[in-house]
């Protein structure tokens, strides 16, 4: 028990000092199999996934003629897609190895398709378009609830990532709210009252994006609606 206590903990602590410990000669020592791993794993706290390339291409390059055949499966670890498309163009196609290797390149070719043609993101493996847990907020801007063009409160969700450059569905809200209060905590995203077309709301419901799902959680004392703007 203590053991998978201890290994529990190292992996939170590498997962959330991912930038960190990528920089460290620990991270370039660390076996194929425990790189694949790491830079598969929903859990890595960075702020871009500019930061998961630059600790695989650091890994690889620092015992090129060894690992420089791992770098089309470590590349398809990394969500590609999430990356700014000046940084794809300008960085990642430009460097010597992904340059000299076919299946590197279509992989580049493919996170560049991701933002010049919108259409064909339904047909992209659902993990490379995924953010990661830890930047699953921040960063990004969400819509939540407001009034169709009929003036009835809505409980639609949209998010929008400024680095695709493109608005997604999220799971909808279980209550009807316009006027509504939100505000992010640890992660996590809440609707705080708001007006459901007939009257103001107490409720107060609580999104999680690691699982797209709403809760309900406890209702406040008042009603609350916020100001018209």
């Amino acid at each position: 028990m203590m053991c998978t206590t201890l290994y529990d903990s190292a992996n939170t602590f590498l997962h959330q000092h991912f930038v960190d410990v990528s920089l460290s000669e620990e991270f370039l020592s660390l076996r194929t199999e425990e790189v694949l791993e790491l830079v598969g794993c929903d859990e890595l706290n960075v702020k871009a996934e500019e930061q998961v390339f630059e600790a695989v291409l650091a890994w690889v390059h620092h015992d090129r003629d060894r690992r420089k055949t791992l770098l089309p499966e470590l590349l398809s670890k990394i969500r590609l897609p999430l990356c700014r498309p000046q940084f794809l163009s300008d960085r990642v196609q430009q460097d010597e190895l992904i340059r000299c290797c076919h299946k590197c390149r279509d992989l580049v070719d493919e996170a560049k398709d991701f933002h010049l043609m919108p259409e064909r993101r339904p047909h992209l493996p659902a993990y490379k378009t995924r953010q990661r847990c830890c930047t699953s907020i921040s960063g990004l801007i969400y819509a939540v609830g407001g009034l169709n063009s009929s003036g009835d409160s809505l409980n639609v969700v949209e998010v929008f990532d400024p680095v695709g450059n493109f608005w997604e569905r999220c799971q909808p809200m279980r209550t009807t709210r316009s006027r509504v209060g939100v505000a992010v905590v640890n992660g996590l995203l809440y609707a705080i009252g708001g007006y459901d077309g007939q009257s103001r709301l107490s409720t107060v419901e609580v999104y999680n994006p690691e699982t797209d799902s709403w809760a309900q959680v406890s209702s406040m004392n008042s009603q609350h609606v916020q100001p018209q703007h």
